[in-house]
């Protein structure tokens, strides 16, 4: 199974392989860092575009409410990127089991709940989100982001 995207001259961009959300990207660096400061010069300057570039590519393949970019670092040390779509199925889910939170969804507890709420083996997540894969990849290919 191949969760690759596509790559740039320092980044790696993935599909999430652990979590059944189609669109769900990893960003990851090429150099093992663990922080932003440790990458190196001409990779922190490519990497704004690049995550504005890749965030337009989930927009576009799976037009969701919401687009979350978000680097944590608690799980894996090194240093990488979520871009996580919130769509309105999941939106709907999520308020159906907190509806304290309509009035204003926070985006970190969100993506928290629905990495567990969909976590699932790398075969079922490749599954699901196979086409989404291939509509990025294409994506990815024609507009020339690597």
């Amino acid at each position: 199974m191949n969760f690759e995207i596509g790559r740039s001259e320092d980044f790696v961009v993935e599909h999430c392989y652990s979590c059944a959300v189609p669109g769900y990207l990893i960003v990851s660096p090429l150099a093992a860092v663990e922080s932003l400061d440790a990458l190196p010069r001409q990779s922190v300057e490519n990497l704004g575009p690049l995550l504005a570039n890749v965030t337009s590519l989930v927009k576009e393949t799976v037009n969701p409410l919401r687009i979350y970019c978000a680097q944590f670092g608690e799980e894996q040390s090194q240093l990488h990127f979520h871009i996580f779509p919130r769509g309105a199925a999941l939106t709907e889910e999520y308020l159906k089991a907190f509806p304290h939170h309509a009035s204003q969804i926070r985006g970190p507890i969100v993506l928290d709940w629905a990495r567990d709420r969909y976590r699932c083996t790398q075969e079922t997540v490749f599954e699901t989100v196979a086409g989404v894969i291939g509509q990025l990849r294409e994506s990815w290919t024609v507009q020339q982001i690597a």
